[in-house]
């Protein structure tokens, strides 16, 4: 019997070398036509080997311009003709990017060596009509550029639209006639071939009588670009799920798959290598056997979620929440519905209004192919992974200490469709406090999740027939599709039918979760010890959940109310519509996060397309909806900072510690109470941002180089989102250990940030380490451990201004064991 396990265990790990090869292959293959599409479209220029060969040559190649000018300029006689378009410009920096861009996509395109001097001549004088453009129009450049990178990366697009700009407002610029290009073209393709090593002259005889110039990249180059393209692609595979246990992890460096070149991966996702060693030791012993518990959890396709998945899918229903699969845009790719007022172009606003229409229209097509696509590649993945009894995911985490699965599409971590594919391969048996887990988890997912636990129960028990009967015959009997997670909800149906069927005998597998209410705020909640705070959402005892969301929807409500009897009719069309929790939701959940008034807006306005996608009947908005809600935001983001005061001032403190950091230019470092260690290191890259006007894809982030100062306004931003994110990835950590070390270990589990998850059984146990685990963190002071760490490390002229953290109130954190729907 032994021999035969391990004969298994070794054809297995064989299998798994021979899969994470082709991992590898299918990333090289990947990173192959990203390559060959590139180049087709003459944009070389953006693919990772290039744009490391722009970042070496861009500030030699500078120099080098700035010097010609110079010499040109202090020289008696006739200059060369490009040198006052180099010193009017005065960016050489940018005119490099420009140069060694056009060259490389050029080259790529195989254009001659005319047309490439030509089309840098002519993007250079674009860049002068830019100039005298701002310098004359500031205002109008500001928004015309704004909203021409806003709408379009096609730079015959915007070259046109510049053009056509500079007409309208009649704003006098000089026009160069094509010598005049090709000879400033011609120079800086000279200077670029003198002085960077990038490239040579070819001379190619294309008939008897006719050789024509091209530019080809040297030799040591190309060797350069293909090593990089190489390396590039093995270290970017699919990843896919595993069909063994993940190697354990003892350091950052020797954990997860078994391929040479996979194993080269980190657990942390980071370039930082410095900080990466700082995780090799012993006192991070309990990280790593978190870790190494979380990926050794065996999961498996459930085959009845994925036959009616493939169903849906075969036959294009419109159920469970899957994307539409027709087009958006008509056969000219043009956007469908969309009515051209005759007076379009006399009147402002209806060409705002049918621009704004548009593109909506462009952006919800991109949304909906790419959620087209995540489901068929799901789908492929699941029909791969059944033939298999069990799967595992590699976990990775970010410098924060979240933790991730490892995989493309098909993991745990993912939207209710694909989750619902995805059970735990060891069942265990349901007994009577899983039947009651299994009854409560059906309401959670129909959406009837903020009653108490007794009256969740009561209303699956009285709902039982009706349920299983969805389950009998998904695809005629349809009612499971007005649940709130719907995949999630029909497969619950059909482990509610077994258990009808079996009893508590029944040995059940279903993933059943446990949520967060509103995590960040009950991080920060618990940091300040505010009870009133605390007690919305859910840290504290309660006779039934509370919900902070439906607290501020209420407030902002309210203010509708009054703003409708006064006459507004954003209010009337709002109240028409609904302001429910649904609609706050979001923002309450990242103001926590750094979010700012323009993000709450936009989040608004995504949850109603979101809701009028599935009900249209509900759009009763004005025009496409966003003005109304940009006006509800504002009340929104009022009600919200009312109902969480002392959080905010928290969120504040953390603000001003951060900026001191910046000042100082120091590192920002801290340890979670699980022993891990964040590090924030954000630096400005202003001197190194090459930025053109009209060029489209010339604006790469990419071409930033940091230097060393730290950037205050993303220290600002950054803190708090990290510090919380740092702290419930601590939670995560600190469940998984206690989960593995508990008397009664539990195996099946899983975890999604701020949810955790296991069979029915064990809900009662997994309640009890959830809380424990949490009172074990913060029972300390933490703030005062922050402080005391920020003072440290702070240089002496800087502590005088670092500020204790805010006043905290009289929370009893060890009530958190009492509370019932702290998770639920």
């Amino acid at each position: 019997m032994t021999t035969n396990i391990e004969n298994t265990t070794s054809r297995l790990e064989n299998r798994e070398l021979e899969r994470q090869g082709t991992w590898i292959k299918k990333g090289v293959d990947r990173y192959k036509q990203q390559i060959q599409k590139n180049e087709k479209k003459g944009r070389n220029s953006v693919t990772p080997p290039f744009i490391y060969v722009q970042k070496q040559l861009l500030v030699p190649l500078a120099e080098k311009i700035d010097s010609f000018v110079k010499r040109e300029l202090s020289t008696a006689g006739r200059r060369h003709t490009a040198a006052l378009p180099l010193r009017d410009l005065d960016d050489s920096k940018k005119v490099a990017l420009i140069t060694l861009k056009i060259i490389i996509d050029c080259i790529a395109s195989k254009k001659t060596l005319a047309q490439t001097a030509q089309q840098i001549g002519s993007m250079i004088e674009l860049e002068l009509q830019n100039n005298i453009f701002k310098e004359k129009e500031p205002h109008l450049h500001t928004v015309v550029l704004r909203d021409l990178i806003k709408r379009t990366n096609n730079v015959k697009h915007r070259k046109r639209v510049f053009a056509h700009t500079l007409n309208k407002y009649k704003v006098e610029v000089d026009k160069w006639d094509i010598k005049k290009q090709a000879l400033v073209g011609l120079k800086l393709v000279d200077l670029t071939i003198k002085h960077t090593g990038l490239c040579r002259l070819k001379p190619v005889r294309e008939s008897r009588h006719k050789t024509v110039n091209y530019l080809v990249l040297k030799d040591e180059v190309q060797k350069k670009i293909d090593d990089n393209s190489f390396n590039c692609s093995v270290l970017t595979p699919y990843y896919k799920a595993m069909i063994v246990p993940p190697k354990n992890y003892t350091t950052a460096f020797n954990g997860g798959f078994q391929n040479e070149y996979l194993t080269k991966q980190p657990l942390i996702k980071t370039h930082d290598y410095e900080y990466l060693h700082l995780l090799d030791n012993k006192e991070l012993k309990d990280f790593y056997d978190s870790v190494n518990h979380l990926q050794s959890v065996a999961f498996k396709i459930d085959k009845d979620m994925f036959n009616i998945f493939k169903d849906i899918w075969d036959k294009n229903l419109r159920l469970g929440k899957f994307p539409d699969r027709e087009s958006l845009l008509d056969a000219r790719k043009k956007p469908k519905g969309i009515y051209r007022d005759p007076k379009v172009d006399e009147i402002l606003e209806l060409r705002i209004k049918y621009k704004r229409d548009l593109n909506r229209v462009y952006n919800d097509e991109i949304a909906r192919k790419s959620k087209v696509l995540n489901t068929l590649v799901a789908m492929e993945l699941a029909l791969e992974y059944l033939e298999f009894e069990r799967i595992y995911f590699a976990i990775f985490a970010d410098k924060r200490g979240r933790l991730y699965c490892m995989g493309t599409t098909v993991t745990y971590q993912t939207d209710q469709k694909i989750k619902s594919l995805i059970s735990f391969a060891n069942s265990e048996r349901l007994g009577e406090k899983g039947k009651y887990w299994l009854w409560v988890h059906a309401s959670n997912t129909w959406g009837n999740d903020k009653i108490s636990f007794d009256d969740r129960y009561k209303f699956t028990d009285e709902k039982l027939d009706e349920f299983i009967s969805y389950a009998d015959a998904p695809l005629d009997n349809k009612g499971w599709n007005y649940a709130d997670k719907p995949m999630e909800f029909l497969k619950t149906c059909y482990h509610l039918k077994q258990a009808k069927l079996q009893g508590l005998d029944y040995e059940c597998n279903l993933p059943v979760s446990m949520d967060a209410t509103c995590s960040g705020l009950q991080v920060l909640s618990i940091l300040m010890r505010d009870e009133q705070t605390a007690r919305k959402v859910n840290v504290l005892p309660s006779e039934v959940p509370q919900d902070i969301y439906r607290a501020v929807a209420e407030r902002v409500k309210a203010k509708a109310e009054i703003l409708a009897g006064q006459g507004s009719a954003e209010a009337n069309r709002w109240l028409q519509f609904g302001i429910t929790r649904k609609i706050v939701k979001r923002n309450v959940m990242t103001y926590v996060y750094s979010l700012k008034p323009y993000g709450a807006r936009q989040q608004i306005f995504d949850e109603y397309k979101k809701i009028i996608e599935f009900d249209p009947d509900k759009k009763v908005l004005a025009d496409d909806g966003f003005s109304d809600c940009r006006w509800l935001a504002k009340i929104v983001w009022e009600k919200m900072e009312e109902e969480i005061d002392l959080e905010a001032q928290l969120m504040k403190w953390f603000q001003d510690c951060a900026k001191l950091f910046a000042q100082a230019n120091l590192k920002m470092k801290w340890k979670t109470p699980m022993g891990f260690p964040v590090e924030m290191d954000y630096r400005y890259d202003v001197p190194f941002r090459v930025k053109t006007a009209i060029a489209g894809s010339l604006v790469y982030t990419t071409y930033r180089r940091e230097i060393n100062r730290k950037d205050s306004r993303r220290y600002s931003s950054s803190v708090s989102p990290n510090i919380v994110h740092s702290l419930d990835g601590a939670l995560n950590q600190a469940v998984a250990l206690y989960c593995k070390n508990d008397e009664f270990p539990i195996e099946n589990l899983l975890m999604v940030h701020d949810s955790f998850g296991t069979t029915p059984n064990r809900i009662d146990q997994l309640n009890k380490i959830i809380r424990k685990a949490a009172i074990d963190l913060f029972k300390d002071d933490y703030l005062d451990v922050l402080y005391r760490s920020w003072e440290a490390q702070l240089p002496e002229k800087y502590k005088s201004r670092l500020t204790p953290p805010p006043a905290r109130g009289n929370l009893d954190i060890n009530e958190i064991a009492n509370s019932s729907y702290f998770f639920s």
